[in-house]
């Protein structure tokens, strides 16, 4: 009879104590939940994010001032022996140059770019330049040449690490029937 009194007494002990520490778990679960984001949850900032007008594209003039400003950049960064920094700049400016239409200065600020990122890196510049030469060849026609930026492209993503981008511009390449490596060093 003992044994009996004394399970039930547990059974009911248990009973109460169950919802109790399920009470006190989602106490602590919200505490922590609104130390993290005390002003809003995530799918509120995730609505405000979609609800957000899109960013305003810059002006003319705007754009104008950024390209002398990144001119003046690399003349002080020229000037200082700050060769590092250079492909990225270039990259930049190519860019400026793209939204104003002049592609003479966007193609010789891409390969300026390449130039530096492939003597002095950072090698992501360097294959950044180098996909947008392959574009600019691919869209007028040039094969080859897109091929060959291409493969410069793969092999400084290998030099610097990025294997998934690597692989990405590998296949750009089988879809365009350019040739492997083998190909083009096994003479």
């Amino acid at each position: 009879m003992c044994d009996q009194a004394t399970f039930e007494a547990l059974l009911r002990g248990a009973i109460l104590a169950v919802p109790v520490a399920v009470f006190f778990a989602l106490l602590a679960l919200l505490a922590r939940r609104s130390r993290r984001s005390p002003s809003t949850t995530s799918g509120e900032r995730a609505s405000a994010a979609l609800l957000a007008e899109p960013p305003r594209e810059p002006t003319a003039r705007e754009t104008a001032a950024k390209i002398n400003e990144i001119s003046k950049r690399i003349d002080t960064e020229l000037a200082g022996g700050n060769k590092g920094a250079l492909a990225a700049l270039y990259l930049d400016l190519a860019q400026g140059q793209q939204k104003l239409g002049n592609e003479k200065a966007r193609m010789s600020a891409l390969r300026s770019a390449a130039g530096y990122g492939s003597l002095h890196g950072p090698r992501a510049s360097h294959a950044a330049a180098r996909l947008e030469l392959a574009e600019a060849a691919y869209l007028s026609g040039d094969l080859t040449s897109a091929c060959e930026q291409w493969q410069l492209a793969r092999t400084a993503y290998l030099e610097d690490g990025q294997t998934e981008l690597s692989a990405r511009v590998d296949k750009r390449m089988r879809d365009n029937g350019c040739p492997t490596d083998w190909v083009l060093t096994d003479f």
